[in-house]
């Protein structure tokens, strides 16, 4: 009798949560159900007050954390470099169209946006680390060229690259400011939000 129970049990979280499955991409309402029902068979509480709600707050409409932390960590290390929000969207298996709102719920900006952010504030610390050429950090921060850095730094920061720059010298005789980093991350416009997972 017992292994017959065992056996409808697991039948029953074997069809809910294929349902599930199948539910994902098209009606979140109904995957989230199954998975709840499954959970009640396995004894398992996914309440909002529980611990595993966490995993589930992706359904609110922003990105899951693991596709949160994927896309912060992709976006840092490619910003020297052309960023296509298709190819993002397909990183944390999504259609472009959900991704957008996704994103922008999780970062509170759209995607374009925050990426520009993050390269200006990246200008912001090659100038304030170094005596590169402004035409040398709009390369490494995937910039077209200095006119294009000129043009989304004046928007964003509100000042010119140089005069911005001229604010913090370099020291000659070691290459380094003193509390010049902190003014980098005061500066740039909005600071991206959950810039740390």
């Amino acid at each position: 009798m017992l292994s017959s129970t065992s056996a409808h049990s697991n039948d029953a979280l074997a069809r809910l949560l294929a349902t599930a499955n199948g539910a994902l991409d098209t009606d979140l309402r109904a995957a989230k159900s199954c998975i709840q029902r499954a959970a009640a068979l396995l004894g398992i509480n996914l309440s909002a007050e529980g611990s595993g709600a966490a995993p589930y707050s992706y359904l609110q409409g922003g990105l899951a954390p693991w596709q949160a932390k994927r896309i912060r960590v992709y976006i840092e290390e490619q910003l020297g470099s052309s960023i296509r929000v298709a190819d993002l969207a397909e990183m944390v298996q999504l259609s472009t169209s959900h991704f957008f709102r996704a994103f922008r719920k999780s970062f509170g900006e759209p995607p374009i946006t925050y990426i520009m952010h993050r390269r200006i504030r990246r200008a912001q610390e090659l100038m304030v680390a170094s005596q590169a050429p402004l035409s040398h950090v709009a390369l490494e921060c995937g910039l077209c060229d200095q006119a294009h850095l000129c043009r989304c730094f004046r928007r964003i920061v509100g000042t010119s690259p140089g005069v911005w720059r001229r604010q913090f010298p370099v020291s000659q005789a070691t290459g380094t400011s003193g509390g010049r980093h902190a003014a980098v991350r005061t500066v740039v416009g909005r600071a991206p939000s959950q810039s740390s997972t």
